[in-house]
């Protein structure tokens, strides 16, 4: 039983954290957070034991944990990779904008309120 290979970026208050099981039966450490977050699980399955009892996820998967949470990864295929995904804060009352179960609709329209991307159309040449 191993920890999983990481691998980390921070970009624009956007931390995701990259982990990779290479066996099954790699375990990553039991830990909790001060916000809640998401797991992208992008290939393979983890048993995700958490406060509450234990799930079985197969990707691909997004997995949202509340805040304070314990929670633990543990490899059932090898070659498993998940992806922590957190907004970095700079305290502890920081509200989010949306609510966790937030519809596709309602995330629809709070993204036409505040927009991810500009509304310009960039043009990609093609080298020849």
């Amino acid at each position: 039983m191993s920890s999983p290979v990481t691998d980390l970026k921070l970009v624009d208050n956007v931390f995701v954290k990259m982990h990779r099981f290479l066996n099954v039966g790699d375990t990553h450490e039991g830990h909790a957070h001060v916000f809640d977050h998401i797991t992208l699980l992008a290939t393979g399955k983890v048993l995700m034991k958490h406060d509450n009892g234990e799930q079985e996820f197969t990707a691909p998967h997004i997995i949202v944990t509340p805040k304070g949470i314990i929670h633990q990864f543990v490899a059932l295929e090898a070659n498993t990779s998940f992806y922590c995904i957190h907004a970095i804060r700079d305290g502890d009352t920081v509200d989010d904008i949306a609510p966790q179960d937030i519809t596709v609709g309602q995330a629809r329209e709070l993204i036409s309120q505040h927009p991810l991307t500009k509304n310009s159309v960039v043009k990609i040449q093609q080298q020849t």
